[in-house]
């Protein structure tokens, strides 16, 4: 009995039984409208008999016409008492629909065949196997009481008559039946001759459309699993990106201001991802009392494996910045560490600097990374083309060089990942250095968090609707002198 049951089951967990239930519901609207044009169908028999246009006996016509639409009444009823919203009611439906179909094939030849059809389609559109299978194989029985009795009381076949002796000829009079019935015809044989000329062919045909509806009602169950599995296993992995992207977050600095208690600069960064995590970074932190470390990395590639770069690396460069030592001794160690278990391949370009807060001499080293921008007090920013050297993890034993330049009071430095020039607009244009320091110069004595703003405004404003292809990473810094 439970495997029974089992065979019927529709829902296999809770998650689903929510889903499964609304497409029942959907169903059964879907079946109602079925059954109204069914009965608009007999209505219309019924009247054509009446007018003479069938031959069929119109006391038999009205009687099954009134019960047709008596069972029609008890499934419509229902329906609107619980307003579609019982799993049971596509029982009452199909079933009522099966009978009524059944009667109009009895009494109106082999042609309406075809609403038979009808019930085994509609008991698929309710994903349940054993629902269709036990409507495919009712409406098989009932086809073939169906065939029978439309030999002996429905619209004539000759088809399913054995072949009428040479020479005899009839005489149609007052109508089909009655000329065919005066031949006094073997009504067993006729019967016999229908189930094999009729019924069987007709079975065959019926089998073929009763499968295809059992795979429609079997791959609709399996496909609203599968797409359940899917959602909820997309569901675990925005989670854990989610949790990633907080972790990413919390691994660079974010509160601002960053040292309220230190008067020697005023430092602002911001990082935007294409994903929901990415491989751009940027650091800065005290070594000392009076030297400000300042970085600003990008990693080959996006997505979860270069956030999980990224965070290796920036451990790195922090930890080795803070045992001491030249940018280029610090970059040279992180590259020879990286280099020695890089099995992913990966790359990442760095500019790291270390600030002299009270000269305001910057002493740096750049690693592949993008050319810093610097503004002079009372000037405009401009582009710095410094020395680049190798990116760190492309090969082993790099030497790196260290370069210095100095920032007077009210300077600024501003340090960028290929994102911000690189991102492009619809007509597949890049933003580019000139509108970056375009952007830099709308505001380039405000502070820093104005000036990065203005930029991440200028390059939304000049890529409008375009997918964010490239994370974008900017970090700016105001020396005020002691």
């Amino acid at each position: 009995m439970g495997r029974f049951k089992d065979y019927f089951k529709i829902y296999d967990s809770e998650e689903t039984k929510a889903v499964f239930e609304k497409n029942e519901y959907d169903s059964n609207r879907l079946s109602l409208w079925v059954i109204f044009f069914c009965a608009l169908i007999l209505i219309v028999a019924w009247i054509l008999n009446l007018a003479g246009v069938f031959s069929v006996s119109k006391q038999r016509m009205t009687f099954l016409s009134i019960l047709g639409l008596a069972e029609f009444a008890v499934p419509v009823i229902l329906y609107f008492k619980f307003n579609g919203r019982k799993r049971w009611l596509k029982y009452v439906m199909i079933i009522a629909l099966l009978c009524v179909c059944t009667q109009l094939f009895g009494i109106l030849n082999h042609n309406v065949i075809l609403i038979m059809i009808l019930p085994v389609l509609l008991s698929g559109r309710y994903f349940s196997k054993g629902f269709t299978v036990m409507i495919s194989i009712l409406s098989v029985v009932l086809l073939a009481a169906a065939s029978v009795t439309s030999v002996l009381y429905g619209i004539i076949d000759l088809n399913f008559f054995p072949r009428i002796e040479d020479g005899t000829v009839i005489v149609i009079q007052n109508g089909l039946r009655s000329s065919v019935t005066a031949l006094e015809t073997d009504s067993a044989k006729a019967v016999i001759w229908m189930l094999i000329n009729g019924f069987l062919p007709r079975l065959l045909v019926f089998t073929v459309i009763s499968f295809i509806a059992v795979y429609i009602a079997k791959h609709g169950h399996d496909m609203v699993l599968s797409q359940d599995e899917i959602s909820r296993a997309s569901a675990n992995v925005k989670s854990e990106l989610n949790t990633a992207t907080q972790i990413q977050n919390s691994m660079v600095p974010n509160i601002f201001p960053a040292f309220p208690d230190r008067k020697e600069f005023d430092i602002f960064a911001a990082m935007y991802t294409a994903k929901e995590v990415g491989g751009d970074f940027y650091d800065f932190f005290l070594t000392d009392e009076k030297h400000l470390a300042l970085v600003i990395a990008d990693v080959s590639g996006k997505g979860v494996p270069a956030a999980l770069f990224m965070m290796a690396s920036k451990i790195l460069i922090s930890d080795r910045t803070l045992m001491g030592g030249s940018p280029a001794e610090i970059l040279e160690f992180v590259n020879n560490r990286i280099c020695s278990n890089n099995q992913a391949d990966m790359f990442i370009s760095v500019w790291l600097g270390i600030m002299d807060l009270e000269t305001g001499v910057v002493t740096a080293s750049n690693a592949g990374h993008e050319y810093p921008a610097i503004y002079r007090n009372g000037e405009k920013f401009t582009v710095m083309k410094d020395k680049h050297d190798f990116v760190i993890g492309g090969l082993d034993g790099i030497p790196y060089n260290t370069y210095e330049f100095k920032l007077n009071k009210g300077d600024a430095l501003f340090l960028y990942t290929d994102g911000v020039p690189e991102a492009n607009n619809s007509k597949n244009e890049l933003f580019g250095v000139d509108r970056m320091t375009a952007a830099l110069n709308i505001s380039s004595a405000g502070a820093p968090e104005e000036i990065v703003t203005n930029v991440k405004n200028e390059v939304n404003k000049f890529t409008g609707d375009s997918t964010q292809f490239d994370d974008f990473t900017m970090l700016c810094i105001r020396y005020n002198g002691r």
